[in-house]
């Protein structure tokens, strides 16, 4: 009976060690994005849009995660309405994010292949095209026309990687 309770202690001491550890390295969002980064409002409201789902389905993803200026000079109306609009606001931010982790190497290879254009989809589904402007920097155009260009490459994240643009992109209907 000792042994049987003994065994039975073992068995259940150590699933919760593995339940813990495996609930300790879960990853955080766009955990590559610190609170001293240009990029963190996008990962905040990442976090709180509750996306988590969508960017798991997606395994690897590379965000382009607009700098935080834009988002200090957006009227405070017009955010608050996003924030409180989850549903629009997960739109929005997923208009942001693709499928796939693409590197600067990457995007510049597909950007070879295809004469200096290539297109991306964001989980939205929607085209994203990327080309070089005539100043031969890499901007990323949006279904609705917006151009961003791209300011930073390369953030690493757990689960991808994430390059800081310009401007937010727009989605579409």
């Amino acid at each position: 009976m000792k042994k049987l309770l003994f065994m039975l202690f073992i068995v259940t001491a150590s699933g919760g060690l593995c339940a813990q550890k495996s609930f300790a390295q879960a990853p955080v969002l766009l955990s590559g994005i610190n609170d001293e980064s240009d990029y963190y409002k996008f990962a905040a409201l990442v976090r709180s849009a509750g996306i988590e789902a969508d960017l798991k389905t997606a395994g690897t993803y590379t965000s382009l995660a607009p700098h935080n200026v834009l988002f200090r000079n957006m009227a405070p109306e017009k955010l608050d309405s996003l924030q409180n609009d989850k549903a629009k606001l997960a739109m929005v931010l997923k208009a942001h994010i693709i499928k796939g982790k693409f590197t600067k190497a990457d995007i510049i290879k597909k950007l070879s292949l295809g004469k200096g254009k290539a297109t991306l989809t964001n989980l939205l589904g929607q085209p994203l095209k990327l080309s070089l402007g005539a100043d031969k920097a890499l901007v990323v155009t949006d279904i609705k026309g917006n151009k961003a260009n791209f300011l930073k490459f390369d953030i690493t994240d757990p689960q991808g990687v994430i390059h800081g643009i310009d401007n937010v992109l727009m989605i579409g209907k």
